[in-house]
């Protein structure tokens, strides 16, 4: 099978894990969701959620092009890695970024520092990979210079910089230490 079409597959099952686990732990924590935002000023808070909505459609252009219209070869940091740099990477990223909201649940209900630990684990987890993955794509070999690539390597940093700045960063600074 085509290693893109093992990453459709991937980022399929990945995003219903990501975005189903996102509904399930809102759904199962009626009483607390609401402290997801921790202590994120509420001005912020419009600009944070425009900016899930850009990274996510940045990060679908990103994967419609690599993967669907096989925008780029798979020869990533100047052919230093194949095709296993970018199944690793964004498995990873999915994976981490399918387990934060599960963790922060668990940390508000029952808090320690252990869960803590974990939550910004998972947060820079997922901003590393998916900054890996961005810096593999603009570091190929024989890149295109169209509108195409550069708009997947602008989803790309766009989901970056949110998952690293504003996630694992501001997020992880504003929220209230429980334990």
């Amino acid at each position: 099978m085509r290693i893109q079409n093992q990453l459709i597959i991937l980022n399929i099952i990945g995003g219903i894990f990501v975005l189903g686990g996102y509904i399930f732990a809102l759904i199962n924590n009626p009483l607390n969701r609401s402290e997801l935002w921790g202590g994120v000023p509420e001005n912020f808070r419009p600009w944070i959620v425009s900016s899930m909505f850009l990274s996510a459609l940045g990060y679908c252009y990103a994967m419609k092009y690599l993967l669907i219209d096989d925008g780029i070869p798979f020869n990533f940091f100047f052919n230093r890695f194949q095709t296993n740099f970018i199944f690793i990477v964004q498995f990873i990223f999915l994976f981490s970024a399918a387990l934060w909201i599960h963790t922060t649940f668990s940390y508000l209900n029952s808090p320690t520092s252990f869960k803590w630990v974990l939550i910004n684990l998972e947060l820079w987890t997922t901003g590393a990979s998916i900054l890996c993955l961005a810096l593999g794509i603009i570091f190929i070999k024989d890149r295109p210079y169209e509108i195409n690539y550069i708009a997947s390597v602008l989803g790309l940093l766009a989901i970056s910089f949110h998952c690293i700045f504003l996630d694992a960063f501001l997020w992880v600074n504003k929220f209230p230490k429980l334990h």
